[in-house]
């Protein structure tokens, strides 16, 4: 189970070689355990005192360094998962234009359900009682169900897969820092001109499912160098930057008059997101208040002013994300 729940927090890293460094000393002390018993007898101690009382025997000794060895590992299993998970969430956030039902908390509380069924396993086993047996088994069922229920449900979409491609070889770098800086600047201004295409006249953004793959094979480039622009020339990132150009193309839809029949839940779908409640999200984010309130006070500044004050602000922006 641990190194399923390293897969799914670290893609692709999980080796043969990995996994026997890990596991490896369950077996070898399992296995010298059980070869043990040929040469000792087996005794069935009631608490972890009695073990102790018994060291420096053989199978005291074994039982002693694989429970030691497996509470180290439930803590370093459980930390690992928490810590890359959370990176992880980072990297889906700033990767996907999405992140409806794509997250990693049920893996952190499951590692934390999983270390805690696990450690007390090993402090049930210390007694032979036959209620703590069906302890046991009642607890194996629950864990097993509810992990069996969480992947159900919070299945992480496939093309989470390819944001982990390994990324095309750079250009080796010039000696002469000049003409670096000249084809910087050019590349710069390339992938400029292509970002502008491919939301301006092709509307990617329109795709729920766009990635910032997707949009880096678009413009010829890859995520890093995508990512590094929209940071430094825009400071948003990927996700933002996309749902900035779906709220400014949904705001027209929602200032024109109540006869044309556009809802906002329909608005939301047209203009890219995968759901009304991103939508409304990503709309309290970008203008501070619901679709509702921003609407009416649209409204209220046409009605002052005239029609002209009211459509000031997203003539601007339709320039950029029309």
């Amino acid at each position: 189970l641990s190194l399923f729940f390293f897969e799914l927090v670290m893609p692709g890293r999980i080796t043969a070689r990995y996994s026997l460094k890990l596991l490896s000393p369950f077996v070898l002390l399992g296995g010298a355990y059980w070869l043990g018993t040929a040469f000792e007898p087996r005794t069935v101690y009631a608490s972890l005192p009695e073990l102790l009382k018994d060291l420096p025997s053989f199978l005291p000794t074994v039982i002693l360094l694989y429970t030691l060895y497996t509470v180290g590992y439930c803590l370093f299993a459980l930390t690992r998962i928490v810590l890359y998970s959370i990176r992880y969430s980072r990297e889906i956030a700033q990767a996907y234009s999405f992140t409806e039902r794509i997250h990693l908390q049920w893996l952190r509380w499951m590692s934390a359900l999983l270390a805690f069924y696990l450690l007390s396993y090993i402090i049930i086993l210390f007694f032979s009682n036959i209620w703590f047996t069906i302890l046991i088994y009642i607890l194996t069922l629950t864990v097993w169900g509810i992990l069996y229920g969480c992947i159900l449900q919070y299945r992480i979409p496939d093309i989470i897969r390819d944001y982990w491609q390994p990324l095309p070889e750079e250009e080796p770098i010039e000696e002469n820092p000049e003409i670096n800086l000249a084809e910087g600047k050019g590349r710069a201004a390339s992938l400029r001109e292509q970002l502008q295409e491919a939301i301006v006249q092709r509307k990617l953004y329109l795709n729920p499912g766009l990635t910032i793959i997707d949009l880096a094979c678009e413009c010829g480039t890859n995520r890093t160098q995508l990512s590094l622009l929209l940071n430094k020339e825009l400071g948003l990132s990927f996700r933002d930057y996309i749902n900035h150009c779906r709220i400014q193309y949904a705001a027209l839809p929602l200032l024109e008059d109540e006869e044309a029949g556009h809802k906002i839940e329909e608005v939301a779908l047209l203009s890219g997101f995968g759901s009304t409640a991103t939508f409304y999200r990503a709309f309290a984010k970008e203008k501070g208040m619901a679709p509702q309130q921003w609407q009416e006070s649209i409204r209220k500044s046409r009605t002052r002013g005239g029609e002209g004050n009211g459509l000031r602000e997203i003539t601007g922006l339709q320039e950029e994300c029309p």
